[in-house]
């Protein structure tokens, strides 16, 4: 999925869309895969130093859901929009919005005894659900779908589609029409009155606090793009997002920026959509964890309709129910998003030099491209080319000079002068009480002679003069001090350091870099931390929900061990709340992140858009039918309250 490895098997003149007569561009293509699945080419393996026939298969096709209309024939607009659950859906056209509507669509795939199948109140009036899911279409099933219906027209995406999803005046889909909708087919809820506000809705102060906190917002170096330049404060609105900016939204922040402006039913529903598209897009899934997520997006997307409008729920806001049955098909979603393909096409708008003439810049730039990747291959080691760059993170291989295997030596040294003792109490005190280990190994080194030689030069102590550095690269990250931080518009200086006993939280004061005597010379770096009150529910909270993690920056640790290994430093970020309650003002919310673009022996990691590692399993609480009658209340009491 990297540039290049990528090939411009055809390029659609503009300005117009194709729409369905993109076939007869694609026709080289289809042909070019026929030839190498049916006859194959003739290569040559390296490995055997012989010829041989490679033969070629199209796995999948990567492309928006207009795009897929395009490519598959089945039109994406209308009732049978879903090309999962084709005739067996329920989408319905509504009365007074006169749009097509998948809300109420998604109890069927809840289990058969959940509450919500027989709730007559929040979803449609009088309403209990006893039907199952719609099963599930193989390819030959599609194919002869397909066949039987013939290739459906396909419509072009209206533009002003989208901007009816956000709050924007005049487009906003909680309208007089949505609000006689919700009347019709849903029993009473606040907010459905012509003139009133719906509860989960922001007001003008609480838009105008998102915003300033959103252009105040500074992020990891490489993490996101600047979002504080797609900030409107006049108009109290985001604009020019980029996908993964929206990307970053949706799993990292939306947690953070509505928890206090919005009612904890609305907040908890919405952190729940957030945490199932963070597990969907991990690095590492399994079938089970996609079983998982399969049977909690229908809870969270009826959690949805019992608090937004049914003109909100249009197709694509019903398809995340389908998306882990495709990943546990497909696998990973890194390997069939856009991202990799929307930076290429960002580097093709680069390479338009004569707008004149767009299409032969763009073929131009991609043949000299392709040229030079394919000779850079021949080019001896040492030659540089682009493709040979360094990460963007990379140590150049000379940060860390101390020997690796010098805590296995240190601890069998250790255990000959005290004496045999057991290899798990030896680490364990060692673990717990290194300063003093090496402070007595100190002491005995004037007594007792030290044959290994880093041993030796270690037990001597380190040089009272040191190199202090602003940055340092280690482990895949990239760490500033935070005074080199303060006026820029990232920040690198946080950091964490696990051990058993807990995770620590602090900041980076200092990078030094420490010398030992003896040769060859040995150094080693050293970061000076102030670090934050560990302590649980004083200085650091854990949703126990959601594992959202806290600090309190106001309150610092008070004990004096400000030093840590740079080797045993991870990298995470300090994100305020967008909040003017003076309480919650000190507290600070905190997220982990992968190094990227490094690559650890045991576990070796891809260079991909920043995603979690691991997925965390989080609990999805089934409100009970009784809490459903009260729903109403208990937002009411909130928003007063």
């Amino acid at each position: 999925m990297k540039e290049p490895y990528m090939f411009l098997t055809a390029l659609v003149p503009g300005p117009s869309n194709p729409k369905h007569k993109i076939d007869v561009f694609l026709q080289p293509v289809v042909a070019e895969l026929e030839q190498l699945w049916e006859e194959g080419v003739v290569t040559y393996d390296i490995s055997l130093k012989q010829n041989s026939y490679l033969r070629a298969a199209l796995m999948w096709t990567i492309s928006d859901f207009p795009a897929y209309a395009m490519l598959s024939g089945w039109s994406t607009s209308g009732k049978l929009a879903c090309p999962h659950c084709g005739k067996h859906t329920q989408a319905f056209r509504l009365k007074n919005g006169n749009k097509m509507s998948w809300f109420d669509c998604h109890r069927i795939c809840l289990q058969v005894n959940h509450p919500y199948r027989k709730d007559k109140n929040k979803f449609k009036k009088n309403r209990e659900v006893i039907e199952g899911s719609p099963p599930s279409k193989n390819g030959e099933q599609t194919l002869r779908e397909i066949e039987q219906l013939g290739l459906v027209k396909v419509t072009e995406l209206n533009a002003d589609d989208v901007k009816k999803r956000c709050d924007v005046k005049g487009k906003t889909k909680d309208n007089v029409a949505a609000k006689r909708d919700l009347k019709l087919y849903c029993r009473k809820r606040k907010g459905v009155e012509d003139n009133e506000r719906a509860y989960y809705t922001l007001d003008k102060n609480q838009k105008k606090a998102i915003c300033q906190w959103v252009e105040k917002l500074r992020f990891l170096d490489d993490y996101v793009s600047n979002l504080g330049r797609c900030v409107d404060l006049t108009g109290c609105r985001l604009f020019g997002m980029k996908s993964h900016d929206c990307h970053v939204f949706m799993q990292r922040l939306m947690p953070i920026s509505f928890r206090e402006m919005l009612p904890k039913q609305v907040w908890e529903a919405l952190t729940e959509l957030s945490i199932f598209f963070k597990t969907l897009t991990t690095t590492s899934i399994t079938t089970k964890d996609m079983e998982r997520i399969e049977t909690e997006i229908p809870i969270i997307l009826c959690k949805l309709e019992t608090i937004f409008v049914p003109g909100i729920f249009n197709s694509m806001e019903h398809l995340p129910v389908h998306l882990p049955y495709e990943a546990k098909i497909a696998g990973l979603v890194q390997y069939r998003w856009m991202y990799p393909f929307e930076r290429y096409l960002n580097q093709m708008k680069k390479d338009v030099k004569n707008k004149a003439r767009v299409e032969r810049s763009v073929v131009n730039a991609y043949l000299l491209r392709e040229a030079s990747i394919f000779c850079f291959h021949y080019f001896e080691t040492g030659v540089p080319t682009r493709n040979r760059k360094l990460p963007r993170n990379d140590d150049r291989g000379g940060n860390e000079q101390v020997d690796a295997n010098n805590d296995i030596i240190f601890e069998e040294h250790l255990n000959e002068l005290m004496g045999d003792m057991d290899e798990q109490v030896l680490a364990a005190e060692v673990e717990k009480n290194f300063a003093l280990c090496v402070l007595l190994l100190f002491i005995l080194a004037r007594k007792i002679p030290i044959n290994n030689k880093s041993i030796s030069d270690l037990s001597k102590m380190p040089f009272k003069k040191v190199k202090l550095y602003s940055v340092y690269f280690v482990n895949g990250y990239k760490f500033h001090t935070e005074a080199h931080s303060l006026n820029k518009s990232t920040t690198n200086s946080g950091l964490c350091v696990s051990s058993q006993e807990g995770d620590y939280y602090g900041k980076v004061e200092e990078i030094l870099e420490v010398e030992y005597p003896g040769y060859p010379i040995k150094t080693t770096v050293l970061f000076k931390c102030h670090w934050y009150d560990p302590t649980p529910n004083i200085g650091v909270k854990v949703h126990k929900q959601y594992n959202l993690v806290e600090i309190n920056v106001k309150r610092k640790y008070n004990k004096f061990e400000p030093f840590v290994l740079a080797m045993q430093a991870t990298q995470v970020c300090y994100i305020p709340y967008p909040s003017s309650k003076t309480n919650n003002s000190d507290w600070w919310a905190v997220f982990k992140v992968k190094p990227r673009g490094w690559t650890d022996e045991n576990h070796p990691q891809k260079e991909v858009a920043f995603q979690e590692d691991e997925v965390e399993s989080n609990e999805i609480i089934i409100t009970s039918l009784a809490d459903t009658n009260n729903y109403d209340d208990d937002h009411e009491m909130s928003s007063n309250g």
